[in-house]
């Protein structure tokens, strides 16, 4: 036996391991890393025009142990409809472009899947492009994840604008039909009619109006995601509530209500103009007409800032209702104490509506003898 090896016999058999490479322990954690992410390394040399396939790539490849990577055969691990940007892709790379891109990609055995290509150039002297080096990251379980969202969204859309689009259509319907009753209501002469028909007449006007008024409502939830469309703009709190309170000043003085507001911690909102003037004006009309005989109705508004949102606090001292069914109450008029007028109450879902549909919220707490508070979040425009 010569001296190397029963030295090396010797160290192996007390227990002395080899000596690492120096840039083992690099080596492995890149090994650990890449294997745990799914992404592999590649290089091509274009002076000794080779190509290199580390050993991560050759698993999400799945190419065989004999197999030697070529440049020319690179175009075979690229789904067909890519040929033409790999192409593209290459012509810049020359240039000394780097590019990163997802593509649909082959195995060696042809099964397909989605990944991540990064490639950048490597230059040589006089800063020309000596070779390409990349890495391959495997993305297909989130690629497909993510195409599957896109249509799930897509078709959750289309229902959306069908739904828009029926509603739209019913709307228009029913609306000629209700005027046409309420006109026929009116064309009656009832003082001509015995007194138990001047009664049904009576009866049949109030259904008409009420109806006309559900209608009216319809109408105007199902054309607002059509006007939130429309382009917002930074708006002042305090002039638009000044506005609402001038509107409503006769039912204001009628019910001796007391309204203030405070919008100085944050006085403006990027919003529709025209939502906060109907989200202030029915707010305050429907305490005041909910009113309470044993207190005057009172309504304060205000806004804070909170992080990244702006909050818009509109509270009452109404009777308040028991909140056990959130998305149930949005349906009916709220400061009653109980379910009872549903002409009305469609405002609040009106309300919730115009919030969501400029991506904001609305939170409503209540409590049977403490009166309502909504919370309208609204987040800030610029804050990431």
């Amino acid at each position: 036996m010569s001296e190397n090896k029963r030295k090396g016999l010797l160290s192996f058999l007390r227990g002395n391991p080899p000596r690492e490479p120096d840039n083992y322990p690099e080596r492995f954690y890149y090994e650990q890393i890449a294997a745990i992410v799914g992404a592999g390394g590649w290089t091509v040399d274009f002076i000794k025009k080779k190509s290199y396939f580390d050993k991560q790539l050759r698993t999400i490849f799945g190419t065989p142990a004999t197999y030697k990577p070529s440049f020319k055969d690179s175009l075979s691990f690229y789904h067909e409809d890519y040929h033409e940007l790999l192409a593209e892709v290459y012509e810049e790379i020359k240039n000394g472009v780097p590019y990163e891109a997802e593509a649909k990609m082959l195995t060696y055995a042809g099964k397909s899947f989605w990944a991540r290509c990064i490639g950048k150039p490597i230059f040589g002297s006089k800063n020309k492009v000596i070779g390409i080096r990349g890495i391959i990251l495997n993305i297909d379980d989130q690629k497909e994840r993510e195409l599957s969202l896109k249509n799930s969204l897509e078709i959750i859309e289309a229902n959306n604008n069908r739904l828009f689009k029926f509603a739209n259509h019913i709307s228009h319907n029913l609306k000629n039909h209700v005027n046409n009753l309420e006109l026929t209501s009116q064309l009656i002469d009832t003082d001509k009619l015995p007194e138990d028909q001047r009664e049904l007449m009576a009866n049949y006007a109030e259904i008409a109006g009420g109806l006309s008024k559900t209608v009216m409502q319809l109408n105007e939830v199902v054309t607002i995601q059509k006007k939130a469309k429309k382009k917002v703009e930074t708006i002042d709190l305090q002039s638009i509530f000044e506005q609402c309170k001038s509107d409503l000043q006769s039912l204001i003085e009628e019910k001796n209500g007391y309204v203030y507001s405070d919008f100085s911690e944050a006085p403006e909102v990027q919003f529709n103009r025209g939502f906060f003037e109907d989200i202030f004006c029915s707010l305050i009309k429907n305490r005041l007409k909910n009113e309470r005989h044993d207190r005057k109705p009172e309504i304060k508004a205000y806004s804070i800032e909170e992080n990244s949102k702006t909050l818009v606090i509109i509270e009452d001292n109404g009777a308040g209702i028991e909140m056990e069914d959130r998305d149930e109450f949005v349906y009916y008029t709220y400061g009653t104490g109980e379910f009872k007028s549903r002409d009305q109450s469609i405002d609040l879902f009106i309300i919730k509506n115009q919030v969501e549909a400029l991506g904001g919220t609305l939170e409503i707490n209540s409590k049977p003898g403490y009166g309502t508070k909504f919370i309208i979040h609204i987040k800030k425009w610029n804050a990431e």
